[in-house]
């Protein structure tokens, strides 16, 4: 038994090892040579543009001397201090100049929220509602309801979205801080931490999505926080916790890895990716310990969303349905969009309204569609090809991760400055850094990748962790409903790997320039 774990576990690794190397060198290509972007703010069509490679790479080269320089000079609490005052600063100003206000579904949840607050419990809704359609919603509703209670509580008359984005503003700190400590714990020795914190505070997208008032924050908090506790639990430098400690970590990483769920269903993925890690290293090591843990995350994430909605169920005296099945959207990430290969179009949503609700019919209906692209792809190969390769770039090559889009709507209008950022003269040298930034944080990936591939001492899967999750976004979003801003996430994972590869990177350049400076000294004047 012992013997099939190992191999198990080798045999897992190795996988892991190859698909990232492989993946991060295909986002990487992909974000260097293309960018995509919207131009149009109202039609918001995904475009795609070749990219000078000269210009990429003397951004890169820029960027790559700006972290040198400041890495070199500034102490890692200094550093970081910094990092989260120039955060708290820029989101601060975001909230005061950008005025951004939720719209469409983050409009949906909030205006949800805001009922319930208020009393109205007729959200809970069988038919009549937006959650009868959308029901994994329903964690996000009860934790904005929970925020907008807190500030009703001050009586101020402003709406308690801004309180939202103030508080989110706060959770960009703590997704700062838990980033450092995951790139310390897993790279202990070097200057992937503050290399780390660098790529956080240079990371643009991150601080406008502490405007929009939805999920993603909040959700990748909790994760952040779930997956360092993991870490923690499972590091082996330096000895392992003990066994009151093992369990506080236990908890706190299902603790967090639920809440994360609760808040975005997505983030199943990166509780997925959690099991496997705790399944193969429980095997491996012989710890029940860690199969149990695995078993409470399960049961846990799985079901925090069908108990909270329970919970909302019994308080109103309805029911919720199921909601739109899952195979529409596979359904209509096969279909083409006014904004982009496999971006919404309406039909997840039409469809379920059209059978008159019904699921099955629903399924069917969407089953079909399937059906009858894949013989559309089959017949036309070079299409198919076509097709999801613009799928790939509109989601991986958008430095922005959709941020301006996200974060369009506003109120009483913005500040010029801000107003430029969305839809003038600005927004061209918001894309290009963005571009640039992803360019550095995909290639610091595959660097790490590389170097892991090629080292020959044993190795563990914790330092894939967040890789795992982003190959699995990577497979599930290849099929699902295609959106840049569902990869956002994904970029903020990479963060830690890609600070390891740039570490390794600067100490191969500064190992080349003291040969040089050598060579100099001893073949100057005697």
């Amino acid at each position: 038994m012992r013997l099939i774990s190992t191999k198990l576990y080798s045999f897992s690794l190795g996988f892991i090892q190859s698909f990232s190397l492989l993946l991060t060198g295909l986002l990487f290509v992909s974000a260097f040579l293309f960018t995509c972007y919207a131009q149009d703010m109202e039609t918001q069509r995904v475009l795609t543009k070749w990219d000078n490679p000269f210009i990429s790479l003397l951004g890169m080269a820029v960027f790559l001397a700006f972290i040198w320089c400041l890495v070199r000079r500034l102490p890692d609490k200094l550093l970081f201090l910094l990092i989260l005052l120039w955060c708290l600063c820029a989101g601060g100003a975001l909230i005061l100049f950008g005025k951004t206000v939720p719209a469409a579904d983050a409009m949906s949840v909030y205006s949800a929220a805001q009922a319930l607050a208020e009393g109205d419990l007729s959200v809970i809704h069988p038919t009549d509602s937006y959650l009868s359609y959308y029901p994994q919603q329903v964690g996000l509703m009860a934790f904005f309801e929970a925020l907008i209670h807190i500030w009703n509580l001050f009586s101020t008359g402003l709406p308690a979205y801004h309180f939202i984005k103030c508080f989110y503003v706060l959770l960009s700190c703590v997704i700062v801080l838990f980033q450092y400590k995951t790139a310390r714990i897993l790279f202990p020795n070097g200057q992937a931490g503050r290399i780390c914190l660098l790529l956080m505070g240079a990371n643009l997208p991150f601080l406008m999505y502490t405007s929009f008032v939805y999920g993603e924050i909040p959700s990748y908090a909790a994760a952040s926080a779930g997956f360092y506790l993991l870490l923690c639990l499972l590091q082996k430098k330096g000895g392992s916790p003990d066994r009151n400690r093992k369990f506080f970590l236990g908890v706190g990483a299902a603790a967090s890895l639920c809440i994360s769920v609760m808040l975005r269903k997505n983030s199943l993925i990166l509780v997925i990716a959690a099991l496997i890690l705790l399944f193969l290293e429980g095997l491996k090591a012989r710890r029940k310990g860690l199969l149990f843990l695995a078993l409470l995350c399960a049961l846990s994430s799985f079901g925090i969303l069908p108990l909270t909605q329970k919970v909302y169920e019994l308080r109103s005296g309805s029911y919720l349905k199921e909601g739109v099945p899952a195979i529409s959207y596979l359904a209509m990430g096969m279909q083409e969009s006014s904004r982009g290969n496999g971006w919404y179009n309406g039909f997840n949503f039409n469809t379920y309204q059209e059978t008159g609700m019904d699921k099955e019919a629903s399924s069917k209906r969407s089953l079909g569609a399937i059906r009858e692209r894949l013989d559309y792809f089959s017949e036309h190969p070079a299409y198919a090809v076509s097709f999801y390769m613009g799928k790939h770039l509109s989601q991986w090559a958008d430095g922005t991760y959709a941020s301006r889009q996200a974060t369009l709507a506003t109120f009483g209008g913005r500040q010029p400055f801000f107003d430029s950022l969305y839809v003038g003269g600005l927004s061209r040298y918001y894309l290009g850094y963005c571009n640039i930034f992803q360019n550095m944080l995909y290639g610091g990936s595959f660097l790490f990748c590389l170097a892991e591939i090629s080292r020959q001492k044993s190795k563990s899967l914790t330092d894939y962790l967040g890789l795992i999750g982003v190959v699995g976004g990577f497979l599930f979003h290849i099929f699902w409903e295609a959106n840049a801003r569902y990869i956002f996430t994904y970029g903020l994972l990479l963060a830690p790997c890609s600070a390891q590869g740039i570490s390794l990177t600067l100490e191969k350049l500064n190992h080349i320039l003291q040969k040089i400076r050598r060579k100099t000294v001893q073949g100057g004047p005697q």
